[in-house]
């Protein structure tokens, strides 16, 4: 549950970080929540063809959003 953990962990920083704003933290949940319902509808529809190809792709693409994720996180 990788939406998830991102998710607490960005309520947590949010919580002590005094410089933080309410707007930042809303857009990076909301961005969060998409990115959480983007894999689960890509994972839904597999390319039976090229499975293989299809998910490594799907793991890359999430490995490059989650970590721009994690670095809004770390700036707030």
């Amino acid at each position: 549950m990788l939406g998830a953990d991102l998710l607490i962990e960005c309520i947590a920083v949010a919580e002590n970080s005094p410089h933080a704003s309410h707007e930042d933290v809303e857009n990076i949940a909301q961005s969060i929540l998409m990115m959480n319902n983007d894999f689960i509808c890509r994972l839904s529809h597999v390319d039976k063809k090229n499975t293989r190809a299809y998910i490594r792709k799907l793991k890359d693409d999430l490995s490059v959003c989650a970590n721009q994720i994690i670095d809004q996180i770390y700036h707030l």
